[in-house]
């Protein structure tokens, strides 16, 4: 036993120098996935420099691995061998990386499997040349599940054990099992294991020395399993109280040097695959190895080769000295000097390039190849191992592509037009010349996917973008569109972009491929004209010479009631009342028989039909326009109903000048409250920008300044939207005493006031709850609600406590069939009993704060009075505030 154990050592040892010092990407793993070796390539290859790998699972070192790699380790971890030439991995970081592979099973015995060997290869750079189809085969990473490792805890006052269900399952007890003190020595195997644990329990009990054991038990159902089993002691008041530890199964590990031995046969299969070359050479550079598939490559026998010859027989001088400077450069050395067989033994090699070889008949064959150092156990080279593979085939495609490649730059740079290809599969994108110029990119960026094109896309475009690609994924077709991108140097541009969609037999996308245009000038020049169009204050009609509407602008849309869809394309006589068809046809060929500026109408009454049908009184002025596609028209077309209707307006006005006084008196007073509203709801934002620049002078961190000047925009456009608001209003109750309510959703309205307050929340930490569950929307002004929401938020946080951690709660009910919105917050709180009677009066405060006008509450007093409702407060000094508020 000691014999067969010592050569299952060396076997082992053996095993694990060959993976470690393979020049090829190579890994063994056991029945758990964990990794008992790994090649320096295979560190390289998938980017772990730096990690410990030996001992973890496959599968937390590549958390990206999915259930169908998974079921193809399980498959042979129960003796199937898995070989795929190449296939795709997409890292956790987003990159995809092309592998190949060769998996099969190790084995302890002839009937037990130990593990699977891994053996792939890294043709990331290969698939790039090879018409960007495709990336390097997927690293083979599937795992079962991570070593069991149970816990355990005995009280030693008490004398309570606890086991975890790992430790219960180790056992192999059922989960109600109850361990006491002295049956849980029991499972250990009596004599040295027992006798082992029971002097570790003393030692610790005793002075609390701790310890790791290797120890044998046996389970509830008879089975002999060997555990490591870890032990300290607790101490309390200078006496140990209590040991704890865990259990680990470690039985398969026992038997990990009779699965080394399986696996050196499958490693020997790997090196005679005739699909690789494999070469290695002694320190001299005289081949040790020449394999099958350097036989079948290049046409010499490993007879020939081995112990006689170097591989500079098959590699041209050139390419040698090359590889020689650029090894010296790398390391430091002098290239006049150097001399890789004889400066190479500390020097780390792992170089992989494209190397031109000649077959015995002198005829060419290009290879990639990837060149190892040969470490023995010193850390020192002891020679090479190079691992080749023919791409041949692969250079003549990149060629052709690279003839074509240039001869569409050329046609592109003719037409001014670039082209883009999208692999939706792999996400994989490729641009034009064209395309990078117009992105003002530099070309040597090549890892390109779907999100280097989204990055481009203007912020206020993106809801455009994802609409489209929405469209083609459900339609399988692709419309022209345009939006604008920003490009590296800041500039904006407008882009149209052309495709053709692609799909497989299950009609899935797989491809998309189109053209890309710059048509900012143009975009520039119908702006222009767009813009003019729509600061005219008339409604602006453009028809061609016959009668057909071409363009309309906003305040057509507003006149007639029509959307531009449902005029443009139409004939212009659906704007005109019948009986003035006949006449018209006339007017419009005089006009473009003699086209100048004129009013039209000659006096006479003019009308437009509206599409509810409802006739309006109008006046026109027509204005011919010289296009490259022929002279238009454009009326302005002026709805004069109120000019029509000031007469009787001013009549009236006589006759209620009673009613008109006191409507000026109530303008009056709510001009007074918007007031008081503008200046109290522009402070907030106001003040939260100034919040938002404090904090952001104080980060030092970059992501976190990106951060917090993103919030800089929302507050802007909040502050922008309040001012717009404030303005509306104000001239609604200018002009009109009604009330125009409308739905109000209370989470948006919450929304709105987060944002605006997004730099007191962030400065504050303050937690904002909801429940809108009762009650969702209620029907208000909504500069009201905005406003209330604005000053209860707003106070809340300004009168927080220092004390706590400050949390405001929303919520609403129904009471008496009356809706109920409250704010609760755990602030300073407010002494009611000496202050309650002038809570909500103008410029009161009752607490030192700097920015206390006495405002906030006086204007939401007034807000919610003014819509027929009510707020009352309840409050606690250092405890909280409640305002409630019970609408009409």
């Amino acid at each position: 036993m000691g014999v067969a154990k010592n050569d299952s050592k060396s076997q082992k040892e053996y095993q694990k120098m060959f993976i470690d010092q393979a020049s090829s990407a190579m890994a063994m793993v056991d029945n758990d996935m964990r990794y008992i070796a790994a090649s320096r390539s295979w560190i390289k290859d998938y980017g772990l420099e730096g990690i410990e790998i030996i001992g973890r699972s496959h599968y937390e070192i590549f958390p990206e691995i999915g259930d169908d790699w998974k079921a193809m380790h399980k498959r042979c971890l129960n003796g199937a061998t898995d070989i795929c030439e190449e296939t795709a991995f997409k890292r956790k970081n987003g990159s995809i990386q092309w592998i190949y592979w060769d998996v099969r099973p190790w084995f302890i015995s002839e009937d037990k499997i130990g593990g699977i060997l891994m053996h792939t290869g890294d043709i990331t750079r290969r698939k790039e040349k090879e018409l960007e189809k495709a990336r390097i085969d997927d690293i083979l990473e599937k795992t079962n599940e991570i070593a069991r490792i149970g816990a355990w805890e005995l009280n030693l006052i008490t004398k309570v054990v606890y086991w975890n269900k790992i430790t219960r399952e180790i056992h192999e007890v059922s989960e109600d099992f109850i361990p006491v003190f002295d049956n849980g020595f029991n499972f250990f195997k009596e004599g040295e294991s027992r006798d082992k644990l029971l002097n570790a329990f003393d030692n610790a009990e005793a002075d609390g020395t701790h310890f790791n054991l290797e120890l044998e038990i046996i389970t509830a159902k008879g089975n002999v399993c060997w555990t490591r089993v870890i032990g300290r002691a607790e101490y309390s008041n200078g006496k140990p109280s209590r040991l704890f530890g865990i259990i680990q199964d470690i039985d398969k590990t026992k038997f990990a040097e009779q699965q080394l031995n399986k696996a050196h046969s499958e490693l020997q299969a790997i090196f005679d695959s005739k699909s690789i070359m494999i070469v290695s050479t002694d320190k001299k550079g005289v081949i040790k190895r020449f394999n099958q598939g350097a036989e079948a490559l290049l046409g010499y026998s490993a007879a020939e080769m081995v112990g006689k010859e170097k591989p500079r027989l098959y590699i041209g001088e050139e390419e040698i000295i090359k590889f020689r400077n650029d090894i010296a450069e790398l390391n430091g050395r002098d290239p006049a000097t150097f001399d890789h067989y004889v400066n190479f033994h500390k020097i780390e090699l792992n170089d992989t390039r494209e190397w031109t070889y000649y077959k015995k008949d002198g005829s060419p064959v290009y290879v990639i190849s990837t060149i190892t150092g040969i470490k023995n156990r010193d850390n020192e080279n002891e020679g090479f191992i190079a691992i080749s593979k023919d791409i041949s085939e692969i250079k003549y495609v990149e060629n052709e592509l690279l003839k074509k490649n240039q001869l569409l730059n050329f046609a592109e740079q003719i037409s001014m037009m670039a082209s883009w290809k999208w692999d939706t599969v792999a996400d994989k994108v490729k641009w034009s010349q064209n395309f990078y110029k117009i992105l003002e990119l530099d070309e040597d960026i090549s890892d390109l996917n779907f999100d280097s094109y989204y990055r481009f896309v203007h912020p206020k475009d993106i809801k455009i973008v994802d609409q489209h690609f929405e469209n083609v994924e459900n339609d399988k077709k692709w419309e022209s569109f345009t939006h604008r991108i920003i490009t590296t140097s800041g500039k904006v541009k407008t882009i149209q972009l052309f495709g053709e969609v692609f799909t497989n037999e299950k009609g899935q996308i797989i491809e998309m491929i189109g053209t890309c245009q710059d048509v900012t000038e143009i975009k520039m020049e119908e702006r222009k004209f767009r813009g003019l169009l729509e600061s005219a204050p008339d409604a602006m009609v453009i028809v061609n010479d016959k009668g057909v509407i071409q363009l309309i602008n906003k305040q057509s849309e507003k006149l007639f009631g029509y959307t531009p869809e449902e005029l443009v394309d139409k004939p212009v006589e659906i704007l005109i009342p019948a009986r003035f068809y006949h006449k018209h046809s006339n007017h419009r060929n005089r006009f473009f028989h003699s086209p100048i500026s004129r009013e039209m109408g000659d006096g006479r009454e003019l009308f437009a039909l509206k599409k509810n049908g409802k006739e309006v009184p109008i006046q026109i002025s027509l204005s011919p326009l010289h296009t490259e596609e022929g002279l238009l028209v454009s009326a302005a077309i002026r709805d004069i109903t109120k000019q029509k209707l000031a007469e009787q307006k001013i009549n009236d006005a006589k006759n209620n000048l009673e009613l008109v006084a006191q409507t000026l008196s109530a303008q009056n007073k709510q001009l007074a409250d918007f007031t008081h509203i503008t200046s109290h709801n522009l402070r907030a934002p106001v003040a939260n920008l100034n919040a938002l620049l404090q904090i952001y002078d104080q980060s030092e961190n970059e992501v976190d300044r990106i951060d917090i000047f993103s919030k800089f925009k929302i507050v802007v456009q909040h502050l922008t939207l309040t001012l717009n608001t404030l303005v509306d209003a104000l001239k609604t109750k200018i002009s009109d005493s009604g009330e125009d309510l409308e739905e109000i959703n209370l989470a948006d309205v919450l929304l709105d006031t987060k944002e605006i307050l997004s730099g007191a929340i962030l400065k504050s930490g303050v937690i904002i709850k909801s429940d809108f569950s009762k009650v969702s929307t209620i029907p208000y002004k909504r500069i009201y609600m905005e406003s209330i929401f604005l000053n209860l938020v707003g106070n809340a946080i300004k009168y927080k406590s220092e004390d706590r951690l400050p949390e405001i709660r929303i919520t609403t009910e129904i009471e008496n069939e009356k809706t109920i919105l409250k704010f609760h917050d755990n602030g300073l709180g407010i002494d009611l009993e000496q202050h309650g009677h002038k809570l909500f009066g103008l410029n009161k405060v009752f607490h030192r704060h700097p920015d206390a006008k006495g405002v906030g509450l006086f204007l939401t007093r007034t807000q919610i009075e003014a819509m027929g409702g009510v707020i009352s407060a309840s409050s606690k000094v250092n405890v909280g505030t409640t305002f409630t508020i019970h609408f009409k």
